[in-house]
This record gives structure tokens, sequence and C-alpha cells, in this order.
């Protein structure tokens, strides 16, 4: 009956994930992140933090989904800095078929920690491409690339910025101010970003957003 019940546990991990957890004092108050790996249809590891058993966050460290013809990633790493908490995310997407290459972007996100252990989120800067209409490419974009000319297509633009915002949980970022966002998540998560990308040229050719 034992090796049974051991045979279960075992069968249970294999395929369904375990998780690890580390006590961290941010700003006096002490934090529990559970950092937890599910190995299923998707393989997906995330972390969680907990003040008091009470979860507050939950930030994705890796979430890998695709066919016979696609990949799409995201990956994600955190860091304590002083009474701060910073998450970085990053996303992108490969297809023979051309069909999927969305999302590809970056998000950074710092949540402040107060004397009393309180956490709220200090600011979400975000730049993605993504399908925000189920699988149809937004029209509006394009103009993320190209300054819009004419008032409708300001309005497309700003159409997609605001379903893009919704589904990232961020605020947009252009310009110069993209270039130091993705400066950011690459420095912090690049190595990663590589080991899991450094193949997908010779598979995907330029069908990918990497």
């Amino acid at each position: 009956m034992k090796q049974i019940n051991l045979l279960i546990t075992i069968f249970l991990c294999i395929n369904f994930g375990f998780s690890q957890t580390v006590k961290k004092i941010i700003n006096g108050t002490e934090f529990k992140i559970i950092t937890v790996t599910i190995n299923e249809n998707e393989q997906t590891e995330f972390i969680e933090l907990y003040r008091n058993n009470n979860k507050l966050l939950t930030h994705i460290l890796s979430n890998f989904d695709g066919d016979c013809s696609s990949e799409n990633i995201e990956l994600g790493e955190y860091e304590i800095k002083d009474s701060k908490l910073i998450f970085y995310s990053y996303w992108a997407s490969g297809d023979r078929m051309m069909k999927n290459i969305y999302p590809y972007g970056f998000r950074k996100q710092i949540y402040l920690v107060n004397e009393k252990g309180f956490v709220s989120l200090e600011s979400s800067k975000l730049y993605i491409e993504t399908y925000v209409d189920e699988w149809n490419e937004h029209k509006g974009m394009k103009f993320l690339k190209i300054k819009p000319k004419t008032d409708s297509e300001t309005e497309l633009m700003n159409d997609y910025i605001s379903k893009a915002e919704k589904m990232y949980f961020g605020n947009f970022v252009f310009g110069d101010h993209k270039n130091i966002l993705e400066n950011e998540v690459r420095k912090k998560i690049g190595e990663t970003i590589i080991e899991n990308t450094k193949y997908w040229k010779e598979v995907y050719g330029e069908n990918c957003r990497m």
C-alpha cells in the first residue's frame, strides 16, 4: 500500500507539478514567495506572493504553448530592491505558417511595499504587439511603428492600445521609453530568452518575433 501511495505521489509530481517556498523580508514585512511548476498540456512556472497566508500577486516565470508549426512563449523574472518588488515579462512567437506570430513585447511592473506591508502597483510599463480581437490583426497595431496621419488612423491606434493595456495590465510606452524598457527586460532575462529562442531563425525564418 505504501508503495502504491509513493507511486501516485511521484506520478502527480511529474505530471501536475510541484512548488518551492522561500521567505523574504521587504521593508520590514515577511512575505512568502512560492514558485509553482506545472507540467501538463502547457509547461508553466510562476510565483505567488503571500503575506500572512493571503495571496497578493502572481507572476509568470515561463509559459510555453504551441503546436506542430508554431510556438508562443512568455518568460519572466523578478527582483527585490529595497521596498520594491519588480516583475519583468517578455513575449515572443514563431509560426511556419505565418499565422501566429504574436504576441511579442515587454513589460516591467514595479510594486511598492509600505511600512505596514501593504503592496501597491507603482508603475507598469508595456510595449506589446498582439492579437486583441481574437486571431485577427488589429488595424491600429501598425501605427505603433508609423505615425498616424489622420484622425481615423489615430483612433485605430488608440483603440488597439486601450485593448492591449487592459489585456496585459500595463501602460504603453513609445520611442526612447520603449527602447529603455526593452533593454531593461533583455538585460534581466536575456540568457533565458536566448536559451529558448536560439533555434527559431533556423526553424521559422522570418516568421517569428523575438
